[in-house]
């Protein structure tokens, strides 16, 4: 997915920045801030500063897209989303409809995890880090007055490298869930039958592949 790809882009090049500039276990602040002429010195951490919250925030809004192209590639073409609403009423949605309206969350917990058949994932650390990565997300999007600048000293965290990693682990979660099972594309979950149903094998033989690696890492020797 290409917004993975600019969003690990983004969080490599923050991480760069922050060890070489900001880190304060490994910068002296104190002796940079003495040998520098004044001007030029605010001129040149401004620009690190503005350089390094502007990779993070790619990072993280690459990364929600890249997980909600991931959510939408997963749903089958004929799958339907059941559920009761406050009246009572069953409503339906197929999968265009899942895929316009329903939020993510509930996308990831109420639709994908009985796609992939996987565990709770309500009950699971990464939930915890999604909702935390996507209240990043949020904030990114939605600020609501140029004022309010409060967010941005979470970037300053060596915290926020973990938090950026999310897609990655998430998407990793329900692969590691249904591989064990039913096996693998060894391109997946980018290669998909012709009907758009689970990537799983489709005119692969999977003793003519080796798997190194992991998802990220990892390649198909034939």
């Amino acid at each position: 997915m290409r917004d993975t790809l600019y969003a690990e882009g983004g969080i490599y090049r923050a991480k760069i920045i922050y060890d070489e500039h900001i880190n304060p276990d490994r910068v002296d602040h104190v002796s940079y801030q003495l040998s520098r002429d004044r001007k030029k010195q605010i001129i040149n951490r401004s620009k690190v500063i503005y350089d390094y919250i502007e990779e993070i925030q790619s990072s993280i809004v690459f990364g929600y897209t890249a997980i909600e192209a991931f959510v939408n590639l997963s749903i089958p073409d004929t799958y339907e989303y059941r559920f009761e609403n406050s009246k009572g009423i069953i409503e339906i949605y197929k999968k265009e409809s899942i895929e316009r309206w329903l939020p993510l969350k509930a996308k990831l917990s109420d639709v994908l995890v009985p796609i992939y058949n996987t565990k709770p994932i309500k009950s699971l650390n990464i939930w915890n880090k999604y909702n935390a990565f996507e209240e990043h997300r949020n904030e990114i999007i939605h600020q609501k007055t140029v004022n309010y600048t409060n967010f941005y000293k979470k970037y300053f965290s060596i915290k926020i490298f973990e938090l950026c990693n999310t897609p990655q682990e998430l998407i990793k979660f329900f692969y590691d869930e249904r591989t064990p099972r039913v096996g693998s594309n060894a391109l997946w979950p980018w290669i998909i039958n012709g009907n758009n149903e689970f990537p799983v094998r489709y005119d692969y033989k999977s003793e003519n592949f080796k798997i190194t690696g992991n998802i990220y890492e990892g390649r198909s020797k034939n």
